[in-house]
């Protein structure tokens, strides 16, 4: 009965968006209020520590989580208000007439790349949308974009869902990223195949098998090394940028002996209406190669003490602050954080483009507006997951004084604490790693987002393998891997592709066709983690 109690606003998620179709900014406050009620009420937690969890955890959705997209957002948003992000896109469509070599470049290679600098829904729907400007049926587009938008979700968003990840499990955030580095890159590698694939068959790959091989290997090499030698935060990007670099250059001075077109087009009635200006697309690309480099810049290990604020005269870059438990103090390192460091990489690319700073600051009021939902919906759910990961008493470890206790003076596991038991006593050890990735890819199909999902069952994945003797970094890397198959079958993410190319109404018809990738996905994974887990421990960082 207390695992069922605890896996409530679980519950609620499940039936308010994929069921009721609800918004998440709308089903996530309800959930919220759920599980506060249930932690007092049922559970006996004291309302005021109860609540200060809560505040916690609202506050570290917001800073740093939400600050690093809200960044990201900004500078897109004033690329694409200046027309630079156009001359981006003009320019990827101009090299190449052929459908396929199309769909690796914008609907693989760009999607990664807008999945890095700022995800919620832009990495299918801005692709989409080029794809079907370029003569694409629209459910091909949106199939393309759903299939092709799977190996860098874990590290979206400058690695938001393995940042959070972290700071939910408590687990090392570098050794995260490292076995997350470890899962995805094959992973990527082989949705490169099926990227063209889904248009073309297996006859259709054939014709163009050295452009999958570029794209696959170049983005899933350096996805890997960054993942593994830097960490999370610039691993889509990078190999992003990598990718789109080596496959576009490769297009660019191939000679297209085979073009692949769709059934009724001419080579002619597709050419491209844009010519390629090295000096527009060096300059539109700028922001994102300032980024890398002073991401790089402020972690070298000779600068990252100063910019963490943690010596002595820079302090002031740190926020810190004790809320509720000493042993687990809130802090945010915003000179440090990638949403600082991506608007002062596009403050100084500005400069070169020709952009005002008054197109900067105006578009900070349009991006928080813009945002608003994401805010509430990402602080509610870290708040929840504070709460529920909530263990009493809370002891200080320096001063061993008991500084919160229930009512009572028992002991009171945490609501995730009391579920884990429960799976615990409910499964074996060789299914768990079959297991993992389906929880993360529930987690993104209730809640569309990789991050959302990792507050709420990175503990569960965490504590879970602990209790089965398994390894938690990986079990909650397996986890951060398995959401990017949810991407593929999200309400949401189907609904954002479809209104992207214009099919509202035909979501049920996109979900179809995504499932039969979406769930071979996800048992290769459970694959992968199992050899992991048994065969190769030692890979395990």
């Amino acid at each position: 009965m207390d695992a069922l109690f605890a896996a409530i606003p679980l519950i609620v998620f499940l039936i308010g968006l994929p069921v009721l179709m609800k918004p998440a900014v709308k089903v996530a406050p309800v959930a919220w209020l759920v599980t506060v009620l249930i932690a007092i009420f049922y559970f006996g937690f004291p309302a005021q520590v109860t609540l200060l969890a809560a505040l916690q955890g609202a506050i570290t959705g917001i800073f740093p989580i939400m600050y690093i997209p809200f960044g990201a957002i900004i500078v897109y948003n004033v690329l694409k208000a200046t027309g630079w992000m156009d001359k981006m896109q003009n320019a990827m469509s101009s090299i190449t007439i052929d459908r396929r070599a199309q769909a690796l470049l914008i609907g693989y290679g760009f999607s990664a790349f807008l999945e890095g600098i700022c995800g919620f829904g832009s990495p299918v729907a801005i692709p989409a949308s080029i794809l079907v400007g370029l003569g694409y049926d629209p459910l091909m587009a949106a199939l393309v974009c759903l299939v092709a938008n799977t190996g860098p979700v874990p590290f979206g968003s400058l690695a938001i869902p393995t940042d959070t990840l972290a700071l939910t499990t408590q687990l090392d955030f570098m050794k995260l990223s490292q076995m997350t580095g470890r899962l995805m890159p094959i992973m990527a590698f082989i949705m490169t195949f099926a990227t063209v694939f889904v248009m073309s068959g297996v006859k259709g790959m054939k014709g163009i098998m050295p452009a999958i091989l570029i794209t696959g290997l170049s983005f899933s090499i350096v996805e890997f090394l960054v993942a593994n030698l830097l960490g999370a935060t610039l691993a889509s990007i990078l190999g992003a940028l990598v990718c789109l670099g080596v496959l576009g250059f490769y297009l660019y001075t191939r000679k297209e002996t085979e073009v692949w077109l769709f059934p009724g087009e001419s080579a002619a009635a597709t050419g491209s209406a844009h010519t390629l200006n090295f000096k527009e697309l060096g300059l539109s690309w700028l922001p994102y190669i300032l980024l890398a480099l002073l991401v790089i810049a402020v972690n070298l290990p000779g600068t990252k003490p100063i910019f963490a604020g943690k010596v002595a005269g820079t302090e002031w870059m740190l926020i810190k602050a004790q809320i509720y438990n000493p042993n687990k103090v809130y802090a945010f390192t915003w000179l440090q954080s990638p949403g600082t460091i991506t608007i002062i990489a596009g403050l100084i690319a500005f400069q070169f483009m020709g952009i005002r700073f008054s197109d900067f600051t105006k578009q900070i009021g349009i991006t928080f507006k813009q945002m608003v939902p994401a805010f509430i919906t990402v602080a509610c759910i870290l708040s929840i997951s504070e709460v529920m990961n909530l263990t009493l008493p809370i002891i200080d470890l320096k001063s061993k004084a008991v500084v919160w206790a229930t009512a009572s003076g028992a002991a009171q596991p945490s609501m995730i604490a009391v579920m884990s038991k429960s799976l615990v006593a409910a499964i074996d050890k060789e299914v768990m790693p079959f297991l993992s990735p389906a929880i993360g890819a529930l987690g993104v199909f209730v809640t569309g987002s990789n991050t959302s999902a990792n507050a709420l069952f990175g503990n569960l994945q965490t504590l879970t393998a602990q209790g089965l003797g398994l390894s938690d970094v990986l079990m909650a890397s397996a986890g951060n891997a398995g959401a990017s198959a949810g991407k593929m079958i999200s309400p949401q993410s189907i609904v954002i592709a479809a209104t992207a190319v214009g099919l509202m109404g035909k979501e049920g018809v996109i979900m179809r066709k995504t499932i039969k990738f979406a769930i071979p996905y996800a048992l290769f994974l459970g694959v992968l983690v199992y050899l992991y887990q048994f065969v190769f421990p030692g890979l395990i960082p």
